[in-house]
């Protein structure tokens, strides 16, 4: 029986993992997730939507120590602009790439997929696809994101969240017209990757572009705002987490890149909101007709706490909102021995719960909560 078993072997999965490991040298801790790496979905999403830095600043990272990201990057050479762009020295993925290579070595892996559990004496019990089983006395649940958000019109289109997105883009001609539809950073970002390959972009969104540094307020990332938060009663929380989110903008560099491609033709923008699709592209809800050999999809995530949460919510009877946020406690516990991090934990964690600062306040927390336990444990004195 290990002792933790965190269930999503991402970035987040992998941090809390190497936190809890630090703080529990002894503890066997383990993540499963059917990726071989950490890096496996974040690669292939950053790769389909053409990212080159990351949107969070350099002090949001997988490895132990405040600094270490800076640290890692004047060892290896991975310095100056080329590497932190602008005021926050936001990260290049080359460098935060080769940092997670580096710190989730140590990472204990089983990779399976994850179809429910069952509580057990001492703990939980874990059932693979496979038909594996594997027994936690404590289990984390970190999934990864919800499926691809797809308008009704737009079911069978391709969206630059699927896991196949670069595959079956790879096999259009680089002298088509593509329309990508979404006014989101994806979307930004698939349309200038577009336009670099010598495709004619038509960027559609149904709002005017918007600007914002990050995705989320900053001042959640630190006590000052998530102190005030956490005070608020539950059912408060949902909306003051929306109005703390930046969805469907751009950071500075993002929008200044993107308007140069508008100013020399390469990309044209539109605002206007699609009625239906056609054979030969979209007819928009005010008469106006977009020709296109393709059509991408950059409209984000559903906002649902993904398969698996939902299947244990129902079959234990947790507490699971309409948001996709799971009801639990200020330690991250939904049900004795049972925890949830990531997006779904927004309602303890704050706006940033699905990023890697998210990520940073989620294994700070269950490291607490394992540094008690053990101090507990050996502090029972048997007769």
């Amino acid at each position: 029986m290990l002792d933790w078993l965190i269930i999503g072997g991402g970035l987040h999965g992998s941090h809390i993992a190497l936190r809890l490991s630090a703080a529990l040298p002894q503890a066997e801790v383990a993540v499963l997730d059917p990726n071989t790496h950490a890096l496996t979905a974040w690669q292939r999403r950053a790769d389909a939507c053409g990212m080159y830095f990351l949107r969070s600043s350099q002090a949001h990272h997988l490895g132990l120590r405040a600094d270490a990201l800076r640290i890692f990057a004047r060892q290896h050479g991975l310095t100056g602009c080329d590497h932190a762009l602008g005021r926050y020295r936001r990260p290049s993925r080359a460098l935060f790439e080769a940092h997670v290579h580096a710190v989730v070595a140590p990472v204990t892996r089983i990779c399976a997929t994850a179809v429910t559990i069952e509580p057990i004496a001492g703990g939980w019990q874990l059932f693979t696809r496979a038909g594996l089983t594997q027994r936690a006395r404590r289990i984390v649940l970190v999934p990864g994101p919800p499926a691809p958000a797809r308008p009704p019109w737009g079911k069978h289109l391709l969206h630059v969240l699927d896991d196949d997105f670069s595959q079956r883009y790879s096999t259009w001609s680089s002298k088509q017209h593509v329309v990508i539809v979404g006014g989101g950073l994806s979307a930004a970002q698939r349309a200038i990757a577009c336009a670099r390959q010598g495709q004619a972009v038509t960027l559609l969104s149904r709002h005017r572009l918007q600007q914002a540094a990050f995705d989320s307020n900053p001042c959640f990332s630190g006590p000052r705002c998530l102190q005030p938060f956490l005070r608020r009663p539950m059912a408060e929380r949902p909306a003051i987490l929306e109005a703390a989110r930046n969805p469907g903008t751009l950071p500075p560099d993002i929008e200044s890149e993107l308007a140069s491609f508008q100013d020399n033709g390469t990309i044209r923008y539109l605002q206007g909101v699609v009625r239906t699709i056609r054979d030969d592209g979209l007819q928009l809800t005010d008469s106006r007709h977009i020709t296109a050999d393709h059509i991408i999809l950059a409209t984000g995530f559903t906002t649902s706490a993904g398969e698996l949460l939902e299947d244990i919510a129902t079959r234990l009877q947790l507490p699971l909102d309409n948001h996709g946020y799971a009801a639990i406690d200020k330690h991250l516990a939904w049900a004795p021995g049972l925890y949830v991090g990531g997006r779904p934990a927004s309602l303890q964690l704050g706006p940033m719960a699905g990023n890697i600062r998210g990520a940073q306040l989620a294994a700070s927390t269950l490291a607490t909560i394992a540094n008690r336990s053990a101090t507990t444990s050996a502090s029972v004195v048997t007769p």
